[in-house]
């Protein structure tokens, strides 16, 4: 059995304060995009919400509007909520990814942190010394 090289979906800085709507069950709440990616994203929301917690997004961008449905996730950092994608329709996928194709030409993708990287130079290390 081959193991997949797990590589974590790269993360892009949102710009100009994008406003975005969560709903919670019947609540809704405004709030601010911070980070996006195909599998997720930070929010700061007025409230906080316990990992776990199902809701749905919809976000306006270049390419048009992205409704999905979301887990919150723990806190990013003190000020932004983490979320995944759970369910994203084809074309609200399509819309997401012209998106994000745009942010990297523009170069808001968020760089590794320098732990980030030692940890990348140690797996290729490490993944090297046991294929001999």
């Amino acid at each position: 059995m081959v193991k997949q090289k797990r590589v974590r979906s790269p993360r892009f800085s949102v710009p100009n304060n994008e406003q975005v709507l969560v709903a919670v069950g019947t609540e809704k709440f405004r709030g601010t995009l911070q980070l996006l990616s195909l599998t997720g994203g930070a929010v700061r929301l007025d409230k906080r919400f316990a990992p776990g917690t199902l809701g749905d997004i919809a976000l306006n961008t270049v390419s048009g509007n992205v409704t999905a449905a979301i887990e919150l996730l723990q806190m990013a950092n003190p000020r932004a909520q983490a979320f995944r994608f759970l369910a994203i329709g084809p074309v609200a996928r399509e819309r997401l990814e012209d998106a994000l194709s745009k942010m990297r030409a523009q170069g808001l993708g968020v760089a590794k942190t320098p732990l980030d990287q030692i940890r990348s130079l140690a797996r290729s290390v490490l993944s090297r010394g046991s294929r001999k």
